[in-house]
């Protein structure tokens, strides 16, 4: 009977440390919340307590007060600031433990900004002018590689037909004058439609040559070196920056250093945003 009393009586001291266990008393926290650099109090700073879903915001001067288990994490996070974790270390697991927290302001990285002056058509001028003569200094020009982009131009000479509109003694003298006049008017014929010959191709060799010239003129104002001095993008960026900006040869052509200028930082800006 004896022995049956105190196996009893250990089950009863096991049961109860059980339950012991499973109620973690609470403990009463307080502390104040400070600036890590001016050790100035930081209001509205809210501590959460993930493992029992509550929380307490410090006043304006910075302080708190919370009921929480010895043994719960603590998250400080205020606007501005670096969320900081803290436990209660074992000194501080009994009583009512005060503790004084400091937090450091985040910092954020900005990305490089590029800010452009307002644009006025002689500041345009002067930009361009002294990008086309850091490129003249570049490439002096050579007389045996810059040839003139127009030729004087030369009359064709035919060559020098003679004919002979002989007489004849036979009673048929006039069919011969006739095939002579008919031979004549060939003659002609001919050399009318071999001037027409050389006057198409040199109407083609104009057209070439002019669009030849409008190409070259549309790749002065508009290339890698301009947009590069203009926006600063280079490598990869400006091939990609080249591809969008997409401007059309008419616009090229006909646009004044202002205007066209002014289209490329606009396509630059949206280019950057995206």
């Amino acid at each position: 009977m004896r022995g049956f009393l105190r196996i009893v009586f250990v089950l009863v001291l096991v049961l109860c440390g059980w339950h012991c266990q499973g109620q973690t008393p609470l403990i009463n926290l307080s502390g104040k919340v400070v600036d890590a650099d001016s050790l100035s109090p930081i209001p509205s700073v809210y501590i959460y307590v993930p493992d029992q879903e509550t929380g307490a915001i410090t006043n304006e001067n910075g302080f708190f007060s919370i009921r929480i288990k010895a043994t719960d994490t603590l998250v400080f996070s205020a606007v501005n600031y670096q969320s900081k974790f803290y436990i209660l270390p074992d000194s501080l697991k009994r009583g009512s433990p005060y503790i004084e927290l400091a937090l450091s302001l985040r910092t954020i990285e900005l990305s490089e900004v590029v800010v452009q002056g307002h644009l006025n058509p002689a500041a345009v001028r002067r930009y361009l002018d002294n990008i086309n003569k850091k490129k003249r200094d570049e490439n002096p020009p050579n007389i045996y590689r810059d040839k003139p982009t127009s030729e004087p131009k030369t009359t064709p000479k035919g060559r020098e037909h003679t004919v002979s509109l002989g007489t004849s003694t036979k009673p048929e003298g006039g069919a011969a004058l006739e095939g002579a006049l008919t031979g004549l008017a060939n003659l002609f014929n001919k050399r009318a439609q071999q001037q027409k010959r050389i006057a198409v191709l040199l109407e083609a060799r104009r057209n070439r040559e002019a669009q030849e010239t409008y190409r070259e003129f549309i790749n002065s104002r508009f290339n890698e070196d301009v947009v590069a001095e203009a926006t600063g993008l280079k490598g990869r960026q400006l091939e990609e920056f080249l591809q969008y900006c997409n401007l059309s040869d008419e616009f090229i052509y006909n646009a004044s250093e202002y205007e066209l200028l002014a289209a490329i930082f606009a396509r630059y800006y949206r280019f950057m945003d995206f």
